[in-house]
């Protein structure tokens, strides 16, 4: 399988993709919880060998991690503090399409650390889903991002002036 390297100045979504009339009005009905989660230190153990892998169960789903979800998460895991990533940046590299990306990472145990799921955006670079929930999670995803350094504007883009210097996309 050839893997893809996808950079701000190589991606085919990545230039000229417009803002999502549908994101904006997602999330203006996202409802603030009364307490936001903006952890990015606390780190979880990730079974790094295959028997390792074989016996971990989620605590989230109480089902194993399959295959192909410890490959996006082995790529998720390469995105640095104060960078972000597409869904579709990570669906190239692993020759697969950003909605099974965004459901791997919907179910992700291992957040914040060392899976930094937080960090993936939408090609529009809309701030997106988190822990499966479009509706008040965002707010968790955002403030995550926001400690970490990115910017969003108030219909939940990442600003402009960031799109490009904090792109990441080289996985190996």
């Amino acid at each position: 399988m050839t893997k893809i390297t996808t950079t701000a100045k190589t991606s085919r979504h990545f230039s000229g993709t417009p803002r999502s009339a549908a994101h904006s009005r997602l999330y203006a009905k996202a409802v603030r919880p009364a307490t936001i989660d903006d952890d990015v230190e606390t780190t979880k153990h990730y079974p790094e060998s295959l028997q390792e892998r074989k016996l971990f169960a989620s605590p989230r789903t109480h089902r194993p991690v399959t295959g192909f979800q410890y490959r996006v998460y082995d790529v998720c895991r390469q995105i640095p503090l104060g960078h972000y990533s597409t869904y579709k940046a990570i669906a190239d590299h692993l020759g697969s399409g950003p909605r099974v990306v965004g459901n791997a990472l919907s179910k992700n145990p291992f957040c914040p650390l060392p899976i930094p799921c937080h960090r993936v955006l939408t090609s529009d670079r809309y701030i997106g889903g988190f822990s499966g929930d479009t509706n008040s999670k965002i707010f968790f995803k955002k403030a995550k991002l926001e400690k970490e350094g990115l910017a969003f504007d108030d219909s939940g883009f990442l600003c402009e002036s960031m799109q490009q210097s904090r792109f990441f996309g080289e996985f190996k």
